[in-house]
């Protein structure tokens, strides 16, 4: 038994007769030992569908508290669990099948149409304690599975995932149990969890944050979770309140709807008296200085921003609870960090470079091996960070994101930073575009608040403000307006996709 499965048993015994699992829209709560009950039906159906350690299932499954049994039992038995986006669609589940020959796949309602009829699977749904069903789907052209009964052992792959792809195709993550136990337990101590913690998953299932942050990091320190289908803007302090929620795990796309949605606002002042929220921990990409100051001003609830990847089981940094500070995303978490600075590996504050990790929680090789994301044994990240003189680390952006304008190397992290202290501005993404004499050009991407200024007017403001507070390279010669960006399922912009598109309608307007 991996540490990681006894971790897992502990709190369904520990929890023995107490609440431990539910859905937001369900009254009742799954005792630990109603949930282990059916920990072991899953494990039934899997075996009697013939499936044995080291196979890998793919779980295109929406937010439920059937994934967090599903998942369990998969652990127990050794079976990887390879979480995807449902909304991924029939091609792309098609490709990974036939790119890699898993054993089968578990699917949600609305993708059973497109396979019932596919002549490469072979549908087996179950349905367990009468209600909970599974749309199994085994693959007829899968790899030869190893037929071994065993229990998992610490290096045996806990979970797959893929990265989110947003330049090129994603890579395969596979976490052992001993990375994801390793990074749960970290999780939990640098928050100070405890059993008496109540936590709800927003962020979906099949990113590493819900995977690591909110399930594991809440079981693993012996608490209870409260599983959202989605983040409702509407719904979400009525659920924090009615479900005795003390933290979530969210990002500052979410921050940024709470602080500006009408009736989110509402619901706040409604049950602002029984919300027991404690703090809300943010991550996935870099939080406004003033968002978090204006959430943390509307509704009294520090924000704690971290920083974490799928190739670290999500976890790297955490601002502590005690001293945050703002701008930066925290201290290292049982994780070795340094930066690649002109070839040489330093630690050095006020030193920029590419951020490198290691730890006991980060992976050393993707599953398809990829030598060339490391050096030296460490991880290379992608991201470009810096020390502060008390260790904190700032992201200042990602290699390929970094502007080169005429030779200077201008990071769009500062700029943005910059630019959402203006009153109109709601969000703002800075991007290289192509130029003839500089190479790229700074050109700021502008959401903008309801505002009686015309563009005309935030242009001028914008490059006024700009003029004053940032260096020459970083002013933006071009501002652009719209009403969203291209994103990722997690909210995430897709900075690519942002400067194609800004491309392509130069090209139009040029036509």
């Amino acid at each position: 038994m991996t540490k990681l499965v006894d971790a897992l048993q502990q709190q369904l015994v520990q929890r023995a007769a107490e609440p431990t699992l539910k859905n937001v829209a369900e009254d009742d709560w799954l005792t630990g030992t109603a949930v282990a009950n059916l920990v072991n039906e899953v494990k039934a159906a899997m075996r009697a569908r013939d499936l044995h350690f080291g196979d890998v299932v793919l779980l295109a499954l929406e937010n439920d508290k059937r994934v967090v049994i599903l998942e369990q039992a998969l652990f127990e038995l050794g079976i990887i669990a390879h979480p995807i986006a449902p909304s991924s669609g029939k091609t792309i589940i098609q490709n990974e099948f036939a790119d890699y020959h898993y054993q089968a796949m578990i699917i949600e309602e609305t993708l059973t149409a497109a396979f019932d009829h596919d002549e490469n699977f072979h549908q087996e749904t179950f349905t367990i304690e009468g209600a909970m069903t599974y749309n199994f789907y085994r693959y007829r052209h899968a790899q030869a599975s190893t037929g071994e009964d065993q229990a998992p052992t610490e290096q045996a792959i806990a979970l797959m995932l893929n990265t989110s792809g947003t330049t090129g195709k994603p890579k395969r993550v596979g976490l052992t149990h001993a990375q994801v136990y390793h990074a749960a337990v970290h999780i939990g101590q640098s928050q100070g969890l405890s059993a008496t913690d109540t936590n709800m998953l927003v962020m979906p299932v099949f990113h590493i944050n819900a995977q690591l942050i909110s399930i594991l990091g809440t079981r693993v320190s012996g608490g209870r979770l409260v599983v959202a289908p989605k983040f409702s803007a509407r719904e979400f302090w009525r659920q924090v309140a009615t479900h005795q929620v003390t933290w979530v795990s969210i990002v500052p796309t979410i921050i940024g709807i709470l602080q500006m949605n009408a009736n989110a606002l509402a619901e706040y002042t409604k049950y602002q008296d029984a919300i027991q929220l404690q703090y809300v921990r943010s991550a996935s990409f870099s939080l406004p200085e003033e968002r978090w100051r204006a959430f943390e001003a509307t509704f009294g609830v520090p924000v704690l921003e971290g920083y974490g990847m799928t190739e670290a089981a999500s976890l790297i940094t955490l601002n502590p609870k005690d001293h945050p500070k703002i701008g930066t995303v925290g201290l290292p978490i049982a994780t070795d960090i340094a930066l690649l600075h002109d070839g040489e590996i330093t630690k050095d504050a006020h030193q920029v470079g590419e951020i490198l990790l290691r730890g006991e929680h980060v992976i050393n090789d993707y599953v398809d091996s990829n030598p060339a994301s490391f050096i030296d044994g460490w991880l290379k990240t992608g991201d470009v960070g810096r020390f502060d003189d008390d260790g904190y680390l700032a992201i200042v952006g990602r290699i390929k994101e970094i502007i080169n304008h005429g030779g200077e190397k201008v990071a769009p992290a500062a700029i943005e930073a910059t630019l959402s202290k203006l009153p109109f501005i709601q969000e703002v993404i800075v991007v290289g575009t192509p130029h003839p004499l500089y190479g790229e050009e700074v050109t700021a991407v502008v959401i903008s608040r309801e505002t009686v200024l015309s563009e005309d007017e935030q242009t001028a403001q914008i490059k006024a403000y700009a003029a004053s507070e940032l260096s020459k390279p970083e002013r933006p010669t071009t501002v652009i307006y719209v009403t969203d960006y291209p994103r990722n399922p997690t909210g995430k912009v897709l900075r690519h996709q942002l400067i194609a598109e800004i491309k392509e309608n130069a090209l139009e307007k040029n036509v």
